[in-house]
């Protein structure tokens, strides 16, 4: 049995919490629904309350969720987690991050993460895989994701090979080794959470955009793939 913590860094919109998981639970979705057998233990930790960080070397790896904070306000948690990171790529531990925890990653290790001048990114997206690791099985040549973001990648950390990108968003997914994996994406969140979250946002998007994002919504998307994939990330097949 392989020991992952969920790092929680962020929160539902209040609006939604009742209706929805928080992020770790939709993690705990996404994986377990990939294991006819149970070979992965996720625990929690809502590390944007301040709670502390887990022990490195009590866990074989670490998934990173989103945020609707940005990774350049500096503070103290984000601090902590940074340094965690760093420690935990150090160790060779497996280390996985959406969106928030994307750019997060990207952050902590020399990238530059920064708000966009092109403006939400949002919807489901259709993104080519430029290369393929032994995790990534089934394979595909291309990836359907939502996305629901402002906030870019913009420089990769040193030795970190992009994965899959377009002209909107060059940097959506990267890798380091084997051991880490960064997507812009949201395998974990379903259409109909994202559909409520959009109407919610619509003033904030753009009507033009958002009504083109909610009409994306009715073609499938990977997220189920991506929760095969990390099944595969964490337990090494």
């Amino acid at each position: 049995m392989k020991r992952v913590a969920i790092l929680q860094t962020g929160v539902n919109n209040p609006q939604l919490s009742a209706s929805y998981p928080d992020y770790p639970g939709m993690f705990r979705i996404l994986v377990g629904q990939q294991q006819t057998t149970p070979n992965i233990e996720l625990i929690s930790f809502p590390v944007l309350e301040g709670a502390f960080l887990p022990d490195i070397e009590k866990f074989d790896g670490f998934i990173i969720t989103g945020s609707a904070s940005g990774v350049y306000e500096d503070t103290e948690w984000m601090r902590g987690l940074f340094a965690f990171i760093r420690d935990a790529e150090k160790a060779k531990k497996k280390i996985a991050g959406f969106c928030f925890g994307h750019q997060a990653i990207a952050k902590a290790l020399g990238g530059e993460v920064v708000k966009s001048e092109k403006g939400w990114g949002v919807g489901i997206k259709k993104h080519p895989l430029f290369s393929k690791k032994y995790w990534m099985v089934p394979a595909v040549d291309h990836l359907h994701l939502i996305y629901t973001h402002q906030d870019q990648v913009i420089k990769l950390p040193e030795g970190a090979e992009v994965l899959s990108g377009d002209s909107f968003c060059p940097y959506s997914a990267f890798s380091i080794g084997n051991h880490v994996l960064a997507m812009q994406g949201h395998p974990e969140f379903s259409a109909e959470f994202v559909r409520d979250l959009i109407t919610l946002r619509k003033k904030t998007i753009g009507l033009e955009k958002a009504d083109l994002a909610l009409d994306s919504l009715s073609t499938p998307h990977d997220g189920p793939l991506i929760g095969q994939w990390l099944v595969n990330f964490f337990c090494d097949t």
